[in-house]
């Protein structure tokens, strides 16, 4: 008979457990409804506050490159330029682009004034049109004809590079500094559009 009552009383105090449990679940489904809308709607709204007014996304990094010097061999590697307070000048070409051809006289005049405090790099070895593909001693013409050598002029072999920049026409150029694209430009510029961007960086 104890042994009876002491089931019976363990049966009543589980039953009472899980009223109990059974009250306490539908409070806090209560609660959740009726504060935890609320506070997600004014979580939805700041986080949509910050990424609209507030949060400035940082400059893209540059794809790093180890590439040939086109005419004299030399091995340059992005490592050695991009990661100091320097500004670089990285442009892309096509040795038969009518576009870089004419650019050209802006880069000369370019480098005559900034190459103090500037590096620059002109990287070829793409297609232009169906199968015209630069190579190497395209590039190195190119340099001598249109640049009168006076910066590197570097062979991209793998024809992937220009595209890892998000470029797909010519002339395309970009300023890096601290190892971040701070400029990035498709097509032609004057003289004074360049320069005004080079000096934002100095």
């Amino acid at each position: 008979m104890a042994s009876k009552r002491k089931r019976k009383m363990q049966l009543k105090a589980s039953r009472a457990i899980d009223d109990k449990m059974k009250v306490r679940r539908a409070n806090f489904n209560d609660n959740l409804w009726r504060f935890g809308l609320p506070i997600l709607t004014v979580l939805v709204l700041l986080t949509a506050i910050f990424l609209v007014f507030i949060y400035e996304p940082g400059n893209p990094q540059p794809e790093e490159w180890t590439l040939e010097e086109a005419d004299t061999g030399e091995m340059y590697s992005s490592k050695d330029y991009y990661f100091d307070d320097k500004l670089t000048l990285v442009e892309f070409f096509h040795s038969d682009c009518p576009h870089c051809q004419n650019q050209a006289p802006v880069l000369k005049e370019i480098n005559g004034n900034y190459s103090a405090v500037i590096n620059m790099f002109s990287i070829g070895g793409y297609k232009m049109g169906a199968g015209n593909l630069d190579s190497k001693s395209d590039i190195a013409s190119f340099k001598f004809k249109y640049h009168n050598s006076q910066w590197p002029h570097l062979y991209d072999s793998s024809g992937d590079l220009m595209r890892d920049y998000d470029f797909s026409s010519y002339p395309s150029m970009a300023l890096v500094k601290n190892n971040e694209i701070v400029y990035h430009h498709s097509g032609g510029l004057t003289y004074e559009q360049l320069s005004s961007e080079i000096d934002k960086y100095l």
